[in-house]
């Protein structure tokens, strides 16, 4: 279940309206902040958590639409051409900001979660 609405999106993205697939983003959004909060402690059912998990939630869908990258599968693409395609990836690693979701934690929804004290450490954010 995502932690934000699509009012919640709308709200934030204001005049824009939220894109067509928000509801897949909120979900995935939702599935990269609950990744990057593996193995800390909160309380879900607290109005302040959910409070802070739908502002990261939203920051995050954001940052999705930004990099018009939903799935992550460009995340670790260093540049790319469009004439006669050319692809240069980046050498792998084993650090994911991600916490295995496969979408990449923007560095707003970081924040948010690290303000609010439910993230301690700095998650690896690419982009």
């Amino acid at each position: 279940m995502a932690h934000a609405t699509i009012s919640d999106l709308e709200a934030w993205l204001a005049p824009e309206p939220a894109p067509a697939n928000a509801w897949r983003l909120l979900e995935q959004a939702s599935d990269a902040i609950d990744g990057a909060l593996t193995g800390a402690m909160y309380s879900p059912e607290d109005p302040e958590v959910q409070a802070v998990l739908t502002k990261a939630c939203v920051r995050q869908a954001q940052f999705m639409m930004d990099r018009d990258d939903e799935t992550g599968a460009n995340s670790d693409v260093q540049s790319m051409t469009v004439g006669q395609r050319s692809i240069t990836r980046r050498a792998p690693n084993n650090t994911s900001s991600s916490g295995g979701s496969g979408v990449p934690v923007g560095r707003q929804a970081a924040l948010v979660l690290r303000n609010a004290g439910l993230l301690t450490m700095w998650p690896l954010v690419t982009g």
